[in-house]
């Protein structure tokens, strides 16, 4: 009886931190470009970023809670940028800001170093 109380708490235990992990995990590359996709002309060169921007940017800003998951982030935009063509990266630190939502995203570069 007592080896089955054991057992049975350990599962509770086992799917409890499961849950705890998959809901801690940083948004995947594809979550982060369909969040920022509205930004793309601000960066671009608009003026103001668009609701959808700011509503997508503060949605990203939700899950994102650790140093990993900036730099997974930053990363994946990284990687996407190289393909958009022309763009402003000193505009990319202004959503936050324009948006009215704390999140902060560096100049992201070539060199932008994602691993600070």
């Amino acid at each position: 009886m007592r080896r089955s109380i054991k057992s049975a708490v350990m599962l509770v235990l086992l799917v409890i931190t499961s849950d705890i992990s998959e809901t801690a995990a940083a948004p995947s590359c594809n979550e982060v470009i369909a969040s920022l996709t509205p930004c793309l002309s601000f960066i671009k060169g608009a003026v103001v970023p668009a609701a959808e921007c700011c509503s997508g940017a503060k949605n990203l800003a939700g899950q994102v809670s650790s140093n990993g998951d900036r730099q997974s982030v930053c990363g994946c935009l990284k990687g996407v940028f190289t393909r958009i063509g022309a763009y402003d990266p000193n505009k990319m630190p202004l959503i936050g800001q324009k948006c009215g939502i704390n999140i902060s995203f560096p100049p992201i570069t070539a060199q932008t170093d994602c691993s600070r």
